[in-house]
């Protein structure tokens, strides 16, 4: 069992996850009367749904499309830059405008959560990995998720959103990292280096 962890894969889908980015729209719900909890809770788990069914399609994907592997690495890479790079610019004061609670656990469990960063990292893994062993680390991931959301649904009154913006920032420039790796890899792969 213990070689079904892969510390490295947990790290990454954990950075592309990234629960911080969806704090400020939880903030703005608590401050509209919203129930915190359930929009948290829904929120992941529509969001782990949706990793695990790219995890379980994402091989037939490039043949349905035609597409190889490495123009969607090159692809996904640019799509994890550009989030990377938007994730280490965004504004401290970002206003969310609140609608209904159904709206609010769409926008957290995609884009925030499983958007298209986190879908094309999983589905070029899906196809580089054994299915049993990404699906595992999926579940893993999504616990500590999990674990991140129930710890701001219990304590959203004391949450210093800077502090998180500072933290979400420093995890944006290791999603530029990891789109620029996916790039070079994607690159490399495709000129036959």
């Amino acid at each position: 069992m213990v070689s079904l962890i892969d510390i490295s894969l947990i790290a990454q889908l954990f950075i592309l996850i990234n629960p911080l980015s969806s704090l400020s729209v939880l903030v703005s719900a608590y401050k509209s009367k919203m129930d915190v909890r359930k929009i948290a809770y829904t929120s992941v788990i529509i969001a782990f749904i949706l990793a695990i069914v790219m995890a379980l399609i994402g091989p037939y994907l490039f043949s349905i499309f035609n597409v190889t592997l490495d123009s969607f690495r090159i692809a996904g890479g640019i799509v994890l830059l550009l989030l990377g790079i938007e994730t280490i610019r965004k504004k401290e004061q970002q206003k969310t405008k609140i609608g209904k609670v159904d709206s609010l656990i769409s926008i957290i469990a995609t884009p925030l959560l499983t958007g298209p960063a986190t879908i094309s990292f999983i589905t070029i893994k899906a196809y580089e990995m054994s299915q049993m062993l990404l699906l595992f680390n999926i579940v893993l991931t999504f616990i500590l998720v999990s674990i991140v959301f129930i710890i701001f649904a219990f304590s959203i009154k004391k949450i210093n959103l800077k502090v998180v913006g500072i933290i979400s920032r420093v995890l944006g420039l290791f999603l530029a990292s990891i789109g620029i790796g996916m790039i070079i890899k994607g690159i490399m792969n495709a000129v036959g280096a």
